[in-house]
């Protein structure tokens, strides 16, 4: 029988969130980002600096999933302007479609207010991600343009009403 977990994780455990990090990106944004900009995107998102201020300074919560044992995805989530954002949410592939992306936006919810819409930011030429967010009760809500570090393009930002 196989088994799926997900918890919350302390500053001490993010190695395992960049590590998963490097394993999942090259793969989930191949076509969608240029591929010489994943590197870099990378090195800036998840340096431990990066995510451990997250947690100290702009009061994100990390949680780790885990099947079967092994580190498969995680997740990021604050409150702000009276909802829940979710910050990071990336699975390796071949566990999507077991419930755990489901299961990492009801856990951001129940913990930062099961009252509140959930809202995220998505690249819009990602397909996948955005259907995954639409069958999950989320809509579009704005297109905007985005700036990390010398990098430009567009998301979505897509709502879950509460």
């Amino acid at each position: 029988m196989s088994t799926s977990l997900i918890f919350p994780i302390s500053a001490a455990a993010l190695p395992r969130i960049a590590a998963l990090a490097y394993r999942i990106w090259p793969e989930a944004f191949a076509g969608i980002l240029p591929a010489d900009r994943i590197p870099g995107m990378l090195a800036e998102i998840y340096a431990l600096e990066t995510l451990a201020a997250d947690i100290a300074e702009r009061g994100h919560q990390y949680w780790l999933a885990t099947h079967d044992g092994r580190d498969v995805g995680f997740a990021s989530a604050y409150r702000a302007e009276d909802r829940v954002w979710i910050k990071k949410l990336y699975l390796l592939a071949e566990t999507r479609g077991l419930g755990l992306g489901k299961a990492l936006i009801a856990t951001a919810r129940a913990h930062f207010g099961p009252e509140l819409p959930v809202a995220l930011y998505v690249n819009d030429g990602n397909a996948a991600a955005i259907a995954f967010y639409r069958a999950q009760g989320f809509e579009v809500e704005q297109h905007v343009p985005v700036q990390m570090g010398p990098y430009r393009f567009s998301d979505y930002v897509m709502v879950k009403p509460a």
